[in-house]
């Protein structure tokens, strides 16, 4: 499966029924038959770097993709909405990771997405530690209703590095991400020396993309290889 999450900095003129009617633009894009889905909600209060709303798309494959870039309701109306309310917009498209469901069946949660960019110069044993301490981070955290790591395939207009992995999780409920999952010992005690400048153990780059939005249906539930 192919996934797309755009995070959009908006105009500080934009109207708020603009990005109103945005929002609602790409959800019912989701009836497209080339799209497997497609959500989208202005951050919460918590995000960094993230823009003011994301927007979520899964496709099957990258030429669902592309056709689906040519339905109208992506070509006249999710772009024309864009152009007319955003000052910039970063886009990432990666090949969906293996996926982990706790709560396949979830509903109104909340999407947290994390770009990150593992140094270029690091051994790839390194890397694959990294990776497997982050994936394995929903075996111990119960908040994490269901998860997915996977690498960076293409990154347009970044403001920040070249991001080399997206770690999604999705949660019942905001509390469950700024709450459990940032206070578990797995998180501080085995994951956060991998991005702390004061670690040996750091690989991670300073600047990252951490983002959650509302949700209104699990995404990830509904990714095949």
């Amino acid at each position: 499966m192919i996934r797309v999450t755009a995070f959009v900095h908006l105009r500080a003129d934009a109207e708020p029924e603009t990005v109103d009617r945005l929002v609602t633009t790409v959800q019912r894009a989701g009836d497209e038959p080339d799209i497997v889905a497609a959500d989208a909600s202005r951050v919460t209060p918590n995000a960094r770097n993230a823009g003011d709303v994301m927007l979520l798309g899964a496709f099957d494959d990258l030429e669902a993709l592309e056709r689906a870039r040519r339905a109208p309701v992506v070509a006249d109306g999710v772009r024309s909405l864009v152009a007319a309310c955003a000052a910039h917009v970063e886009i990432v498209r990666y090949t969906q990771g293996a996926v982990r469901l706790r709560e396949p069946a979830l509903r109104d949660g909340i999407q947290r997405t994390l770009l990150v960019r593992v140094e270029p110069s690091t051994d790839p044993e390194l890397v694959e530690r990294f990776e497997h301490d982050v994936a394995e981070m929903p075996r111990y955290i119960d908040a994490i209703r269901n998860s997915s790591l996977s690498r960076v395939d293409e990154m347009r207009a970044s403001l920040g590095p070249e991001y080399t992995h997206v770690w999604e999780q999705e949660f019942a409920t905001l509390d469950g991400l700024t709450g459990p999952y940032m206070r578990h010992a797995y998180h501080w005690a085995l994951v956060d020396p991998w991005f702390d400048a004061q670690s040996p153990h750091r690989i991670v780059d300073d600047t990252l993309i951490h983002a959650s939005c509302d949700l209104r249906r699990s995404i990830l539930s509904l990714a095949r290889p």
